[in-house]
């Protein structure tokens, strides 16, 4: 894979049906102000003054294909709570994403709830199960990723190892034979086998080959010895505000940089 066909794989998410698979979270945000410490113990009292509520993990990269024009199917797991009503109400309240979700009544659905004041988080509550899929559930998964899969321009993979990306949703994610893109925090690269494109942020891939990503000579190395455990055929690492690199087999690698902006949450965000 040439950067040109990177590109061309890129420019294929617009206005094509594309499957995301993976780990479907629901973000609530609360927000308030903070102007006490509270009597009971050294912390502050956040005044709520409003909530939001937001797809996250997989449903943000779905949220995020359908704001370039991309027809998303959306396949995770949900629990049998309140939390997957809420999921699946946000699904269809977004133009561009169908939700094709396995219900499975011993997990939670995914919640993650930050309390935010000033620009700045104070807490994150997280309600998570993070076990695989198995069983019923996982053969579930399978026929799902099979039949929404038809006609497909490419898929996307987000693991964020909640479960759903188990070694047999990623063989028959590749066993589709469309383009596939990872986004992932896993640590072992080789598990997704010959893939198109995988896509960690800096201290993913620095987790991932237990070297150091902070200058472009360094994310060169990390990326070298990625590329020589695993079977990908480019890697894509998003470096905040220093923008991201691309490396290529058999290609120079490629630094793109980025303008930077201050961030007061990161959630989503490389």
């Amino acid at each position: 894979m040439d950067l040109s066909t990177l590109q061309q794989l890129l420019t294929r998410l617009s206005g094509a049906r594309i499957v995301c698979v993976g780990d479907l979270m629901v973000d609530r945000f609360v927000y308030g102000e903070v102007t006490r410490v509270s009597p009971e113990a050294p912390i502050p009292v956040l005044a709520r003054e409003r909530e939001l509520v937001m797809l996250g993990g997989a449903g943000n990269v779905a949220r995020n294909v359908a704001a370039l024009g991309g027809d998303v199917a959306l396949v995770g797991l949900i629990g049998t709570d309140p939390e997957s009503h809420e999921a699946l109400r946000l699904i269809g309240d977004k133009t561009g994403i169908e939700g094709f979700l396995v219900p499975d009544a011993d997990r939670p659905t995914t919640l993650k709830t930050r309390f935010v004041s000033g620009g700045q988080q104070l807490l994150r509550v997280d309600l998570e199960a993070s076990k695989p899929a198995t069983g019923e559930v996982e053969k579930r998964l399978v026929r799902t990723v099979r039949e929404v899969a038809e006609g497909a321009g490419a898929i996307l993979l987000s693991d964020y190892g909640k479960g759903v990306v188990t070694d047999a949703v990623i063989a028959a994610v590749r066993a589709v034979g469309v383009p596939v893109i990872v986004d992932s925090k896993a640590r072992n690269f080789l598990r997704y086998g010959a893939v198109d494109v995988i896509k960690p942020n800096a201290s993913e891939l620095a987790h991932a080959t237990g070297l150091p990503t902070g200058s472009n000579e360094e994310i060169e190395a990390a990326l070298a010895q990625a590329l020589s455990l695993c079977e990908a055929k480019a890697i894509l690492v998003t470096r905040a505000s220093k923008g991201i690199t691309l490396a290529v087999r058999g290609e120079p690698v490629r630094h793109f940089p980025t303008s930077a902006r201050e961030v007061f949450d990161a959630s989503g965000a490389g």
